[in-house]
């Protein structure tokens, strides 16, 4: 009997300890578009854009390193990384900044933020706003485009 007691004692602890660790962990999904960005807290906001920041710099850097120095993967990523040479420079909090700003405005919200985020690095780096606003209109059609579509069942 004394068995049968902390066996069920041992399974409600490991059940409790579960719960507890489960609630304390964050359920992490990145935003996909505007909407779904200005949703999140300040402080979310904050940390996605930090981190996309860092593996946008990382995988510009793998891509150097898998493909060799002298392949068109790495002059494709060297001409990436100084086409969007603010991403090093650029703190969070501007980034952060600069998307809330971009996202005001309405015609805007549907844009996936990977290309919120190029268009914003671009910006600030001081591209031709010509250019910007062909890349704006063209991820503006692809958001709307992409919204519209049934979502696949997995």
């Amino acid at each position: 009997m004394k068995k049968f007691a902390v066996a069920i004692a041992l399974m409600l602890s490991a059940i409790v300890a579960h719960a507890a660790d489960r609630a304390t962990t964050p359920e992490i999904t990145p935003p996909s578009n505007g909407e779904e960005f200005l949703r999140l807290s300040s402080t979310e906001k904050l940390f996605w854009s930090i981190g996309y920041s860092q593996g946008y710099l990382d995988a510009l850097n793998k891509i150097d390193v898998a493909a060799g120095a002298n392949s068109a993967c790495a002059s494709l990523a060297a001409r990436t990384e100084r086409q969007s040479s603010t991403a090093g420079k650029m703190s969070g909090f501007e980034l952060v900044s600069g998307l809330e700003k971009f996202y005001a405005d309405p015609a805007n919200t549907l844009i996936p933020v990977g290309s919120a985020i190029r268009i914003y690095m671009l910006q600030a780096a001081g591209k031709d706003q010509t250019t910007i606003q062909e890349l704006i209109e063209t991820a503006r059609a692809l958001g709307a485009e992409s919204s519209h579509r049934p979502i696949a069942s997995k």
